[in-house]
């Protein structure tokens, strides 16, 4: 028995959001969309809908298409669309102390590539998520350094992640992706909105 079934999709416009599967178990319909989004060729983010909730995996979709000393957001319009009332939203980040011209030295074309901290936040916020769930981290909870960059003021913990996304206006529950994190999605959430 085969244990994938690659689909593949091809959107016309980078805001059209695509049906890429459903599956009818029980009376009950689970769906997958898929939009395209900028990070390299070929980058696309998901949206999972089931029964209990949806899950949104931004991957490291980012505004990169903009000079980073201009663009308003370092977040994709994408995934904001995908987000739109999601029950979480699980997104790569960067941290605001690895902004071009701060402290750290750290490369701006790196940091252009990814989603800030505290502009998951605003995007999360204005999108309606009820939980953002922060993964590939950068830098790196605990460390020193990331790759070549010093980590200003010494390596970073959860909360320092938690701060930056509230300062993006984000009021709902926020997860830092430490090893083997899970989420549970339950029918009853939904009493936030």
């Amino acid at each position: 028995k085969d244990l994938a079934k690659v689909q593949t999709f091809a959107p016309t416009g980078d805001t059209e959001i695509v049906p890429v599967w459903t599956q009818e178990y029980m009376n009950q319909t689970v769906t997958v969309q898929a939009i395209t989004t900028n990070h390299i060729g070929g980058h696309a983010s998901y949206r999972v809908n089931t029964p209990v909730g949806s899950v949104v995996i931004g991957g490291d979709a980012s505004n990169d298409d903009q000079n980073y000393e201009t663009r308003t957001t370092s977040t994709s319009s994408q995934v904001e669309l995908l987000a739109q009332g999601a029950d979480v939203l699980v997104t790569s980040t960067v941290h605001p102390i690895f902004r071009p011209g701060g402290p750290s030295n750290y490369r701006p074309l790196f940091y252009n590539r990814q989603s800030a901290a505290n502009d998951v936040g605003d995007m999360a916020d204005r999108a309606g998520v009820a939980t953002v769930m922060l993964s590939h981290l950068i830098p790196s909870l605990g460390a020193a350094m990331f790759s070549v960059t010093v980590v200003p003021g010494g390596p970073l913990d959860v909360t320092d992640y938690e701060i930056a996304v509230r300062e993006g206006g984000y009021q709902g529950q926020v997860l830092v992706g430490t090893d083997l994190l899970s989420h549970r999605l339950y029918e009853s959430d939904k009493s936030w909105r």
